[in-house]
């Protein structure tokens, strides 16, 4: 089962919009992002992406230099496009969080829309919590700007 892409004019738009900084009108993911990694002891990087693996904005504070960060957000993608497969073709509801810890790195993603996603890479020592709680505001606030 393939999931359907049908995002690929709102994302050109999210592009053009984080792309351009100029008046009230342009997306704040750049300033969300600040904040919420700035509010975490030990982020590493925050992203926010398609479920097509493109980044639509990075913030990249403390990570590993020898990290392929694109791949990550890549792989990340097919991974997220499998979790909301598994919980709808089970039942279970929309996914509303996947934690995947690694030996470097600790990674949390929240879905922004269906499409989007907002993820955090987390350096080992970080406060879990703390970081739980800020993504679930960063979330919050990018629904918003997504809806406009």
């Amino acid at each position: 089962m393939t999931l359907p892409m049908r995002h690929s004019s709102l994302h050109n738009l999210l592009l053009a919009q984080t792309n351009s900084f100029s008046g009230d009108n342009t997306l704040s993911f750049t300033d969300t992002l600040v904040r919420t990694a700035e509010r975490i002891e030990g982020c590493a990087a925050a992203v926010v992406l398609g479920l097509d693996g493109i980044t639509i904005e990075r913030q990249i504070i403390d990570i590993d230099p020898a990290l392929d960060v694109e791949l990550m957000v890549t792989e990340f993608a097919t991974l997220v496009r499998r979790a909301q497969r598994t919980a709808s073709d089970t039942a279970l509801g929309d996914m509303t969080e996947v934690v995947l810890a690694t030996d470097r790195l600790t990674f949390l993603v929240r879905p922004i829309t269906f499409e989007y996603f907002v993820m955090l890479a987390l350096n080992p020592g970080a406060n879990l919590g703390r970081a739980r709680f800020e993504l679930r505001k960063a979330q919050l606030e990018m629904e918003t700007e997504f809806a406009l």
